[in-house]
């Protein structure tokens, strides 16, 4: 379970001060984790689960897949919360207020949706493509 801990901290690009500040625990206590000379607790496996979004069978065990499902709403929050997080507070209002703005049956949702796909298709191609 420590790999897969790792690895989760790893896919996410934080160092393990970052990732034990985003679970509300030490720098210190991520690397015995991970280097297998601490069990985390529960709390802090479901911690990891809802943080990353991870699969808590995979975390446990290592079967199944790595992420748990998500549906297309989660994903889309997901997304905006990466994209948003680099940018300043300005910034993150003023798109929040025009998003509020669009009407749910208007274009400008459309585009949005189409945007959205666009982007999530180009992640999801393999690196060989």
């Amino acid at each position: 379970m420590n790999a897969r801990i790792k690895e989760v901290r790893k896919a996410a690009k934080l160092t393990q001060a970052a990732f034990g500040d985003r679970l509300g625990i030490t720098q210190n206590y991520v690397a015995l984790i991970e280097g297998g000379q601490r069990e985390p607790s529960d709390r802090t496996l479901r911690d990891i689960c809802r943080e990353f979004n991870v699969s808590e069978t995979w975390l446990r065990t290592g079967a199944g897949e790595m992420r748990a499902a998500q549906t297309r709403e989660e994903e889309l929050t997901e997304l905006v919360a990466g994209l948003m997080a680099d940018r300043p507070e300005s910034f993150r209002s003023a798109l929040l207020t025009v998003l509020l703005r669009f009407r749910p049956d208007g274009p400008e949702w459309a585009a949005l949706e189409a945007v959205y796909n666009s982007v999530r298709a180009e992640t999801e191609k393999s690196p060989g493509d």
